[in-house]
């Protein structure tokens, strides 16, 4: 609507960091943004300008935020003499004050991060400022990407990426689900299922690693990938909801916005207020995981654009009036395909059944995929100082045997090694593992695993019951 617009606009024109007033007025609504900020460590980087090797999404997910969890989970392999000396560049220099957060509450406090013998007077730091258990189970990790790369004559960061295995095997189920497609729009009542399980497996296969920038090191390529989840979600919505929010921060209060989906309905955390629908959330989870991706796709960002805020987690991040609208009419689009054009095939009832179902079908792969990854007993409201321990904490690893489960929940099933590692494709994660267990093991950190699906499945039910009762006051 035009009353959007004009508050997008308006949002459009800060930079993507608050300034003062006199700022604002001096910054013409039509002028592109001449700062890119964001706080890495406590200090200030002024990032416009600069080519990141991931692409300019990449960088926008750090504006006006603080960006530390981000910048440490996306370089754990990059030299860090070399990070160091970028950052240099950009550092901001003198008075920082006009400069402010999105979210004054986003002070990068819900981490430590050492400082080791990596740290000198001298030059830049020769080390992450992490853990031991995470420089660790990184220099484990690195080792074995670095032999993967000899033996496959390719640089490194190419090494971490999809292999051409992992290629094919994209192109296989690419075409699967393209063979589907004439049955399902000619209204052949086979194709209503197998059309959206098909296409399910593909999306999920490239969507999601596309997204953590793991599918290519060419950031065109990732970035064409994130259009793919067109029946569970849009980039903007998922970038805002998944990589900012939830990877960075998994199950932390007003920082995870995966905690609060349908709160009046759901309870995942106990900071949460209770309220008497969850005392039936044991049950109205069936509905919820149905409807799920209609909402993440059409609802969510409705209410993210006019509130500002993803479920009271994530700052809205600063968009151009172009890219607002571009956004909303790819939202149309995909409306108008899986909602719309049915009604303009078929006879009423059968086109409410191609409207309806295969994005609930879609949306139950989602959330089987997705709920039983984090919402256990072991692994909700529970924390660590250390960022890579509160990844492993917060994460729950399930069915890591079954090749079967690992192509159909895209790799998600292997969602420690997953959220230690998002920038590696999962087609290597299940070599990980068992460094992963190891250092865990190790280091005193428990490692939450189940041998099936079903176990997983259960441990979400009990989560749900767990939380459905009233706290004592």
């Amino acid at each position: 609507s035009t009353r959007l617009l004009l508050w997008c606009e308006r949002q459009r024109s800060w930079p993507f960091c608050h300034c003062n007033e006199s700022s604002k007025q001096a910054t013409s609504k039509m002028a592109p943004r001449q700062h890119q900020y964001m706080r890495i460590h406590g200090q200030w980087y002024d990032t416009k300008g600069f080519e990141h090797p991931g692409g300019p999404i990449m960088l926008s997910l750090g504006e006006g935020r603080d960006a530390t969890a981000l910048f440490e989970a996306h370089h754990p392999f990059t030299s860090r003499v070399r990070l160091e000396r970028l950052l240099a560049k950009y550092e901001v220099k003198g008075d920082t004050s006009h400069i402010e957060l999105l979210d004054p509450l986003d002070k990068g406090e819900e981490f430590l991060w050492p400082e080791f013998e990596s740290k000198n007077s001298d030059g830049p730091a020769e080390g992450a400022p992490v853990s031991d258990f995470a420089h660790e189970i990184t220099a484990k990790v690195r080792a074995y990407f670095q032999a993967e790369a000899d033996r496959r004559g390719v640089p490194f960061m190419q090494a971490i990426k999809a292999t051409p295995m992992r290629w094919l095997e994209l192109a296989l189920l690419t075409l699967a689900f393209a063979a589907t497609l004439p049955a399902f729009w000619s209204g052949q009542m086979w194709a209503l299922f197998v059309s959206p399980l098909a296409y399910w497996v593909w999306g999920v296969n490239v969507f999601h690693d596309a997204s953590h920038f793991s599918i290519s090191r060419d950031w065109r390529v990732n970035t064409l990938g994130t259009y793919v989840g067109w029946y569970f979600s849009s980039p903007v919505e998922w970038y805002h909801q998944h990589v900012i929010g939830h990877h960075a921060y998994p199950n932390i209060p007003r920082k995870d916005p995966d905690l609060y989906h349908a709160a009046s309905l759901q309870r995942h955390t106990k900071t949460l207020r209770w309220r008497p629908a969850h005392e039936r959330q044991s049950s109205t989870w069936y509905p919820i995981w149905f409807i799920g991706t209609y909402a993440m796709n059409f609802l969510k960002p409705v209410i993210l654009f006019l509130t500002g805020t993803y479920n009271r987690s994530v700052k809205l991040a600063p968009m151009s009036r172009e890219r607002i609208a571009l956004h909303f009419a790819g939202r149309a689009v995909v409306f108008f395909f899986c909602h719309v054009l049915p009604f303009l095939l078929f006879p009423t009832w059968k086109a409410i059944l191609f409207a309806v179902l295969p994005v609930g079908i879609v949306s139950c792969c989602f959330m089987s995929s997705s709920q039983v990854n984090h919402l256990t007993p072991a692994n909700i409201d529970t924390s660590s100082r250390d960022y890579y321990a509160h990844q492993v904490l917060t994460s729950h690893t399930f069915a890591p045997n079954n090749k079967l489960v690992f192509l159909f929940t895209g790799g998600l099933n292997l969602q420690i090694e997953h959220h230690l590692f998002p920038t590696v494709n999962h087609c290597h994660l299940a070599k990980l593992q068992p460094m992963v267990k190891a250092a865990c093991k190790k280091h005193g950190i428990n490692y939450h695993e189940s041998a099936t699906f079903g176990e997983a499945l259960t441990k979400y039910q009990t989560h749900l019951a767990q939380l459905s009762v009233k706290d004592h006051e």
